[in-house]
């Protein structure tokens, strides 16, 4: 699928300052879904180095939710109690430890970033793992543990006591994903700076989508939905921006006239 990551040329600087090698892996814990009505109630982090593969530096804190009450929903998903939450320090202080690094990366970071509000360049692992492994039946976290696989024994000690949905714990599978991720994409690649600062512009984008969620077509490889059902996708209004992005896409690698970009989205311009 070298249509989703294509290789390309780059003359490499001589003057050029060095590409990090290490991203911190983040996850956040919630009291709701709606960021206006949100408060973050745990952070996760573990480091992790591109060239390596080594994953180090657990961190993790609960936070203050400062009043705000902790939705029902997500408290059967993350079990995080109120008296596990007492004495914990505000988010401010919480947090500042986590924003030291250069890059992070979440599973979803257009949920964690907002919400986080670090400087500094973000990866989606969502996103990426979109186009590292497009025929994956699901592209959710443990999905992608179960169907990539991810072998997670070798950081079976960093998730000791701790489950699936709590901050650490999904910061861990993350890292291990985002390692998978880079060793399938990055030989596409000129070198690391390459592969950062396209694995950033993909995750700025909206997500490329492996099968379409809705309709006749529900399910089906998007490789396989006809042209004008996705030239249908491109004109219907209030179609989701995936979809859409999606769409144009794949109407574009197959010659077909009339497939509009989407316009620019900020600084982060869409891969070629």
């Amino acid at each position: 699928m070298t249509d989703l990551f294509p290789p390309i040329p780059v003359t490499p600087s001589l003057f050029a300052d060095p590409p990090p090698r290490r991203v911190r892996v983040i996850d956040t814990e919630t009291a709701g879904r709606r960021l206006e009505e949100d408060a973050v109630i745990e952070i996760g982090s573990v480091d992790l180095d591109l060239l390596t593969g080594e994953i180090c530096s657990p961190m993790q804190s609960f936070c203050d939710p400062a009043g705000v009450a902790i939705d029902p929903h997500a408290r059967k998903v993350h079990r995080i109690t109120d008296e596990m939450l007492a004495g914990a320090p505000p988010f401010h202080d919480a947090a500042a430890p986590f924003r030291t690094a250069e890059v992070f990366a979440a599973q979803r970071a257009e949920f964690d970033r907002p919400r986080l509000r670090f400087s500094g360049r973000w990866l989606c692992t969502h996103k990426l793992a979109l186009r590292a492994f497009p025929t994956l039946r699901a592209h959710g976290l443990q999905s992608l543990v179960k169907y990539v696989p991810l072998d997670l024994s070798p950081v079976e000690h960093l998730l000791s006591g701790l489950n699936p949905h709590r901050a650490l714990y999904d910061a861990v599978c993350t890292a291990v994903l985002l390692r998978k991720i880079a060793e399938t994409l990055m030989p596409r690649c000129h070198d690391l700076a390459d592969f950062l600062d396209r694995a950033e512009k993909a995750s700025a984008e909206p997500a490329l989508l492996a099968r379409l969620r809705f309709g006749r077509h529900k399910g089906v490889p998007i490789a396989e939905v006809p042209d004008d059902y996705l030239d249908w996708l491109t004109r219907e209004p209030g179609m989701s921006a995936d979809a859409v992005f999606t769409a144009r896409h794949h109407l574009k690698l197959r010659g077909i006239r009339g497939a509009r970009a989407l316009p620019p989205q900020g600084p982060a311009a869409a891969l070629g």
